[in-house]
């Protein structure tokens, strides 16, 4: 039989040396267990014994000199996350000179983030702008990585917000090269302070430069624009149309937003354009965007138009809920159609939707406004019966009423029957009552009422 070459070579290493060799593998796998047992040494000395700066180095010395075996970047991030944990920072400092000066291998980035974010997060702003600028001496070279961890400590907070503009200077001057998620956090603190003109600056900047922007990025930046732009004059369809000569495409959440500025100011006509785009980008408007388009268009009393809109959702499959009715509700009320408005209450009930205690209130404050009390008792006690519960909006609206009418004996009974609910009414309503019982000459009543306000 013939004997293979492995045997042959292993023979003439036996005759040569006289002892057997260990196989890469068995070496291999005699280090990483004995790395292991280190590790588990160290992670249990450090757990079970608080430590001084001069017993962190002992300690991680100490583990691996035990088990024979050198010490690796993961010992000193288990040190530093150890120490992090325990707010023992003036450790760190003393365990980051021991890896500067006593080891050689390169260090990996991560464990520079974790110093970064441990110093950052204790109020340390300027020991982690230290430890980013040091970390060539560490055998390691910066990257998008670290400054990133560094930025986003900064942005914390407007007092260490103003250092951005140095460090990316002496980051650039380093060779680190700033990457898109550098600019996203940017962009992501200037939009929660406010700062929107610098934040679209920047965005623009990424466009010019050929930077891939993050929709996302977009999309933050317009609800940021809108949540702290003028809502009555800020030209946000014009802001839109600039973001897309910088290839932004709105989607539907994009043109929500957009519509709720511009309700919010009180630019019902301008909602109707917006709605116009959205058809041309082929975007379908869904319920939220037709109760938003209804609800500026109302405002505006174009009650025609809403008309014409709610016609329209109804065509398009859409089933309105309770808000969608609410508004519609508001419109018949305000062009003074309550019999549309109790008809189209009805309906809404017959469809599955039932109403609630705003639909009650809008009911009842439009048979107010009509000088219909009468009908408005009979929705008022048509809620009881409904099983829907009064606020404190349903009694002020029936308590106004009913001083506008000058029954102000009901009025009284209301208010005693809110406050006996624990419910919170105007002040000014209470005062305008106890007001008219003195007028009256209903003193006594008045003086009840008075103990109430105080």
């Amino acid at each position: 039989m013939t004997r293979s070459s492995s045997w042959h070579r292993m023979s003439n290493f036996l005759r040569k040396y006289r002892k057997i060799p260990h196989s890469s593998f068995q070496t291999k796998w005699n280090e990483t267990l004995k790395h292991k047992h280190a590790m588990e040494q160290l992670r249990t000395t450090l757990l079970s014994n608080p430590t001084s700066n001069g017993s962190v180095i002992q300690t991680l010395t100490n583990s691996f000199h035990i088990h024979n075996c050198k010490l690796t970047p993961q010992a000193y991030r288990l040190v530093v996350r150890t120490l992090a944990k325990s707010s023992n920072l003036e450790s760190i400092a003393s365990v980051l000179n021991h890896l500067e000066t006593s080891e050689k291998f390169e260090t990996p980035e991560h464990l520079f983030k974790d110093v970064i974010f441990a110093y950052g997060l204790s109020g340390k702003i300027q020991e982690a702008i230290d430890v980013f600028f040091k970390i060539p001496k560490f055998r390691c070279a910066p990257s998008a990585y670290t400054l990133n961890a560094l930025l986003s400590v900064l942005v914390r907070s407007r007092e260490s917000l103003v250092m951005v503009p140095e460090v990316l200077v002496k980051a650039s001057g380093m060779g680190v090269r700033l990457e898109e998620s550098t600019f996203e956090i940017l962009v992501d603190a200037l939009c929660k302070i406010g700062e929107v003109d610098y934040a679209g600056e920047l965005v623009k900047y990424m466009s010019d430069e050929s930077y891939i922007v993050d929709p996302s990025l977009y999309s933050k930046l317009l609800s940021s624009v809108c949540k702290h732009k003028d809502s009555k004059c800020f030209d946000v369809i014009g802001y839109v149309e600039e973001l897309r000569k910088i290839r932004f495409s709105p989607d539907l959440r994009d043109y929500t937003v957009v519509l709720r500025f511009l309700v919010q100011g009180g630019r019902g006509k301008e909602v109707v354009s917006v709605l116009n785009q959205m058809k041309c980008d082929r975007i379908e408007p869904d319920l939220v965007c037709y109760t938003i388009i209804l609800q500026g268009v109302i405002a505006d009393e174009d009650y025609s138009r809403a008309d014409k809109l709610f016609d329209e959702l109804l065509l398009l499959g859409l089933a309105p809920d309770v808000y969608t009715y609410n508004v519609y509700i508001n419109g018949l009320c305000k062009r003074n159609d309550i019999d549309g408005a109790v008809k189209m209450m009805a309906c809404m009930e017959k469809l599955g939707c039932e109403a609630n205690v705003v639909t009650y209130n809008i009911l009842i404050k439009g048979l107010v406004k009509g000088g219909d009390m009468s009908r408005a008792k009979s929705v008022w006690a048509e809620m009881e019966r409904d099983g829907v519960d009064r606020n404190s909006h349903t009694y002020d609206i029936m308590i106004g009423g009913f001083v506008e009418v000058d029954d102000v004996g009901y009025a009284q009974g209301l208010l005693e029957e809110a406050f006996s609910r624990n419910l919170v009414v105007k002040r000014s309503r209470t005062e305008e009552v106890i007001c008219r019982l003195c007028d009256k000459g209903l003193m006594d009543k008045a003086v009840e009422l008075l103990a109430h306000l105080v």
